[in-house]
């Protein structure tokens, strides 16, 4: 018989798949396997971006963006950059169950930066803006509720009664 047939038939158990004379790659049981697409430890991939010094939320921006705007609950990043970039660099750096991915805008709706504050929840938007990306982070964390008041004073303070009406139905004219 064909002696390569037979040493890959016999070798197959092991993972080891090849006939000539050439450096042969054993991928046996317990043996790690390398991934297909590796980082390097010391340079950025093609097309990665780099971590710059911007910080919002704890979230730190990309280094070819810059902070455009600030504000309590929002920050607004401005870059030349690939909204695909943007969108991995942030899909690295967050713990998120669902993404919307769209051909204008990449919106992360609820999120947790890893390292940032606990408890707070964000949503990350990427949008494709002519030569531009912008990167819009918001705070959508909601109010803590306040702990041992009676339901009807829960209603007082939303300007409502227990049965659903205003209380003061000129105070909205």
């Amino acid at each position: 018989m064909n002696r390569c047939w037979l040493l890959a038939v016999g070798l197959t158990t092991w993972g080891v798949v090849g006939c000539n004379n050439a450096e042969q790659e054993v991928v046996g049981p317990g043996a790690p396997v390398p991934s297909a697409v590796s980082k390097p430890l010391d340079r950025l991939a093609p097309g990665e971006l780099g971590q710059g010094k911007s910080n919002a939320f704890g979230f730190i921006a990309p280094r070819q963006m810059k902070l455009e705007r600030r504000f309590p609950d929002a920050a607004h990043f401005v870059g030349q950059v690939r909204p695909e970039a943007v969108a991995n660099y942030v899909r690295e750096r967050v713990l998120a169950a669902q993404v919307e991915v769209g051909a204008a805008r990449t919106v992360f709706p609820k999120v947790a930066i890893k390292g940032g504050a606990k408890g707070h929840v964000y949503r990350f938007e990427v949008v494709a803006d002519g030569p531009v990306t912008r990167l819009v982070i918001k705070d959508i964390t909601p109010p803590p509720t306040p702990q041992g008041l009676s339901e009807e004073e829960r209603w007082k303070r939303a300007g409502m009664t227990p049965s659903g009406e205003l209380l003061n139905p000129k105070k909205l004219q």
